[in-house]
């Protein structure tokens, strides 16, 4: 047993805090004729730091997972899922290639150097900042940081360069548009909706007094102000309010006085300043908002179903030989 954890370790390339157990970059994948190295693995695993955090977490779980056959295992089933992502990272790299799109290390380097730059100004540090934040966080230094950058900003680029290529010729008719508003008709329902003057008090005598100078004329804002509290709620759309009181309140006219309610252990007297009905919004005012969403659609339509079936047979069809842990590259 004790052969089969050196073994793994071996293969883990699990350094226990130390320095790394492979002195030398090795291949542990081919991929079309394209290699894996283990750097990049060690890299994108980060067993090390993964443990240094457990560790710190739970010391058992630690002492299980490095003292066991059954945890190295788990940490080697964990580096096997790793370099699996990496090699679909490399299948999509070589297949944006394939398609006439794909991304030159030149062009990765320069959108890796612009996102570090605009992160350290962003952030008011220099990049030795930023080199010794992420040896502090655990993370590598720079360098080690820019590599994982490199690889993730190379796919992410040659997915987008392939979207836009299989995407580019959607289109989307007025007609379907048309079709799509009265079909959801009710996403574009104005609801109906009240202008409203409010008064709030807790002191019923108040209230009265309030209501007293109202009848007589008084301007209801300039009331509010002299015997309690309350002002202009502006629109208050229908749903928004105490149900008993909002059917009141949506049923009565413009300029009509309300109340009071008592609610909350308050007392409130409304005025109905404005109304106005449901409506729709005219299809010439949401019309572009539709080709958007129609468009974005199906260019997600086309894309997926394109992907799903093409990388799937590329991959199928490809040459991809897994070392990990094998021979010198």
């Amino acid at each position: 047993m004790r052969k089969l954890i050196f073994v793994i370790l071996v293969v883990l390339g699990i350094s226990l805090f130390g320095q790394a157990t492979t002195t030398s970059s090795t291949v542990v994948a081919i991929v079309n004729g394209n290699p894996i190295t283990s750097d990049l693995l060690e890299l994108e695993a980060d067993i090390d730091g993964i443990l240094r955090s457990i560790a710190q977490i739970d010391l058992r779980f630690f002492n299980v997972l490095t003292g066991t056959e059954e945890g190295l295992k788990l940490l080697l089933k964990y580096k096997q899922e790793v370099l699996n992502s990496l090699i679909d990272d490399l299948l999509v790299q070589q297949l944006a290639e394939k398609e006439g799109v794909g991304v030159s290390d030149e062009e990765v380097k320069k959108e890796v150097e612009a996102r570090l730059k605009e992160t350290v100004e962003t952030m008011g540090i220099t990049l030795e900042d930023l080199d010794k934040f992420l040896q502090r966080a655990g993370y590598g230094d720079l360098e080690s940081f820019k590599k994982r950058l490199h690889w993730h900003m190379k796919t992410q680029l040659s997915l987008q360069r392939l979207q836009e290529k299989i995407t580019q010729n959607a289109t989307v008719t007025l007609e379907e548009a048309q079709n799509y508003y009265n079909q959801n008709k009710e996403t574009y329902r104005i609801p109906a909706a009240v202008h409203l003057y409010r008064i709030t008090t807790e002191d019923k005598s108040k209230m009265d007094e309030a209501l007293s100078k109202i009848r007589k004329g008084e301007d209801f804002l300039e009331v509010a102000t002299q015997v309690a509290t309350g002002g202009d709620l502006g629109w208050i759309e229908e749903g928004k309010l105490e149900k008993d009181i909002e059917s009141v309140i949506f049923d009565a006219p413009e300029g009509a006085i309300l109340g009071p309610f008592e609610s909350e252990g308050k007392f409130v007297l409304y005025k109905v300043v404005e109304k106005r009905s449901s409506s729709y919004k005219k299809f010439e005012e949401v019309k572009q908002e539709i080709m958007d969403k129609l468009l974005a659609d199906k260019k997600n339509q086309l894309w997926n179903d394109w992907f799903n079936k093409v990388f799937e047979e590329f991959k199928k069809n490809s040459q991809i030989e897994i070392k990990l842990g094998g021979s010198q590259g």
